[in-house]
């Protein structure tokens, strides 16, 4: 979300590349919570929240503050919870990959809303809720009921 590479998110947190790639396998042994809390620290000073799962909900991002972003902002950070590409969301979704990359880019004059409903559907089937911005809170992206995937 904050268009960082692994080596910038990991020098902004205190910590090496390798270990931030360890944290971020889905395969991995539990994780290091002092790392964990220095990349939290670095992704929060940047706007994100990061959302700890509760009983109704799954974990999630979205930015701390409004900025504008709509929902279609967050269909890129939906498919990568999920794992998915363009090719399992347009699979999914039955919208063409291409269109999609289109929109996760922003590069339409007017977005197609019957594909853009399309796409929200198939990411809710799978698990993912996409957050509208809220009058103190930005838009974002959530597992639904604690889901991780359905593929």
């Amino acid at each position: 979300m904050l268009g960082l590479k692994q080596s910038e998110l990991a020098r902004r947190a205190g910590i090496t590349r390798s270990v931030l790639l360890g944290l971020e396998q889905s395969g991995r042994k539990l994780p290091d919570r002092a790392a964990l809390s220095h990349v939290r620290t670095a992704i929060q000073a940047d706007g994100i929240l990061l959302l700890d799962a509760d009983e109704s909900m799954g974990e999630g991002v979205r930015w701390a503050e409004p900025s504008g972003k709509l929902w279609l902002d967050c269909l890129r950070y939906g498919r990568a919870m999920l794992g998915f590409s363009l090719d399992d969301l347009a699979e999914k979704s039955g919208v063409g990959r291409y269109v999609i990359a289109r929109i996760e880019g922003g590069a339409l004059r007017r977005t197609p809303e019957q594909s853009a409903r399309r796409i929200r559907e198939a990411l809710f089937e799978n698990g993912i809720i996409l957050l509208a911005e809220e009058d103190r809170l930005g838009a974002g992206v959530r597992l639904r009921s604690g889901l991780a995937s359905t593929r």
